[in-house]
């Protein structure tokens, strides 16, 4: 098959960009250097969630707030296509702390956030304790955000890679790309060792590899990997009713029945393994929270390459001075709850339509101007 095209990566963001582009109608390809989902979507707790701050763009709070309300429908037609069901569950998030200090600046961010329109509860630590009974009675005070939800992150990557290929794409695992394949100002197709494919466009998804393609198109892509280590527990005890998070990580229940505890973030390059300070950290951070997950039997502990960038916010756009190629790349710690309003603004660029959001923030020549 000649593509039409090429999508690198498939997390879920190059899972999702493939099934949007398939349902319109083009033939797709995707390379993935090793499983679907197996990078940071497999890594990932799976959170959706909207907690802007005073430091927060508008069109990035825009952008996320569009995603999450497509998530509903975006399960609903998963499951209906693939019979996979992706775990989009509602996960009320309690926010809490057991520090004074901490108390006044979550009064003050409560505030911002209401004078946003944003809906926040707030609670002290008897009605906390009555809502989530888990919760360590040293808790002084509680965000509550009800409307926040969660999904079993490599789920959603294997349904959105089934949808796709059940309406022609081709999704090919263990195949890495090695270089991007350009003509005078274009990008033409991609290698893989001897192997060349060609196609009309490529859109470079592959998460914190993503700074690979830097030197091919004379421009930085400064996507670097950071990485989030997790562990997972197993109790007979009754799932949490909420999501908890502290500012020192969180921890929730997912569909499966598993409890996740979350997570570190460490600057130390393409290095995925989970460590013993990080591990103990966060077995230290769960019964902290919660103490009865004292008694809980560890299940496993991983790690993910989350991709950061410099100013936080992902690169959606085409590479200044560039055609047949797009990045889609630099989600940090929001890939999932980004996953589908990004592959509908891929799609509209492909389309040449204008986009449904703004994208000037998100443009990855941002950083060749302050470069130069």
């Amino acid at each position: 098959m000649s593509p039409d095209v090429i999508v690198i990566g498939a997390g879920a963001i190059g899972t999702s960009i493939a099934f949007q582009l398939a349902k319109a109608g083009l033939k797709v390809m995707v390379f993935e250097r090793g499983r679907v989902g197996g990078e940071a979507t497999g890594a990932s707790a799976g959170m959706i969630q909207l907690n802007p701050d005073r430091g927060t763009p508008p069109a990035y709070a825009a952008l996320s707030t569009e995603s999450a309300r497509l998530f509903s429908a975006l399960a609903a037609e998963l499951l209906e296509r693939t019979g996979i069901d992706i775990g989009y569950r509602r996960a009320p998030l309690l926010h809490v702390t057991l520090d004074e200090a901490e108390e006044a600046r979550l009064r003050g961010h409560r505030a911002w956030q209401l004078d946003h329109g944003m809906t926040v509860g707030w609670l002290d630590g008897a009605a906390a304790l009555d809502l989530e009974p888990a919760l360590n009675p040293a808790v002084r005070a509680a965000l509550l955000y009800q409307d926040h939800y969660q999904v079993l992150p490599r789920a959603l990557a294997q349904a959105l890679a089934r949808a796709a290929t059940d309406l022609g794409a081709v999704v090919r695992e263990g195949a890495a790309v090695d270089r991007l394949l350009t003509q005078g100002d274009r990008v033409i197709g991609v290698a893989l060792g001897s192997e060349t494919i060609r196609s009309a466009e490529t859109v470079a998804a592959n998460g914190a590899w993503a700074s690979a393609w830097a030197e091919a198109l004379h421009t930085p892509i400064p996507v670097r990997p950071v990485r989030g280590q997790m562990v997972g527990l197993s109790t007979t005890a009754t799932p949490l009713r909420h999501a908890i998070s502290s500012s020192s990580g969180y921890i929730l229940t997912k569909a499966d029945g598993s409890t996740i505890v979350g997570t570190t973030v460490e600057e130390v390059g393409f290095d995925a393994r989970p460590t013993t300070a990080g591990v103990a950290g966060l077995l230290a951070l769960a019964p902290r929270l919660a103490p009865r997950l004292a008694d809980a039997t560890v299940s496993g502990a991983w790690a993910g390459l989350r991709p950061g960038t410099p100013d936080g916010l992902p690169l959606l756009g085409r590479p200044p001075g560039w055609g047949g190629i797009v990045v889609a790349a630099g989600h940090f710690r929001e890939g999932i709850l980004l996953t589908p309003i990004t592959a509908e603004l891929v799609l509209d660029l492909l389309a040449r339509r204008r986009p449904r959001l703004a994208l000037d923030v998100f443009d990855p020549g941002r950083f060749r101007i302050r470069a130069a």
